[in-house]
């Protein structure tokens, strides 16, 4: 899956809205509706707060692995306790 495949499943799975997820990420609407549709390339900044947002993984968003969490026994480079 490419970013914006990707991205349309998380939209779904929060049940957010584009506009939403534009407010969030401090873009327009229409400028995430370019990055969906690729138009213009989500940057690796964009990315970042994708993963930020949805709480998952930049290689997740960027669609270099398929699980959300690549390592669910870690949350932010810790171990869990």
């Amino acid at each position: 899956m490419d970013t914006a495949e990707i991205v349309s499943t998380l939209l779904e799975q929060h049940e957010m809205t584009q506009s939403a997820l534009a407010e969030e990420m401090g873009i327009t609407r229409q400028a995430l509706s370019n990055k969906m549709t690729g138009i213009r390339s989500f940057t690796l900044k964009d990315m970042r707060a994708l993963a930020i947002i949805f709480d998952v993984s930049i290689d997740y968003v960027a669609g270099r692995i398929d699980t959300p969490q690549p390592y669910p026994w870690e949350k932010n480079g810790k171990e869990a306790e």
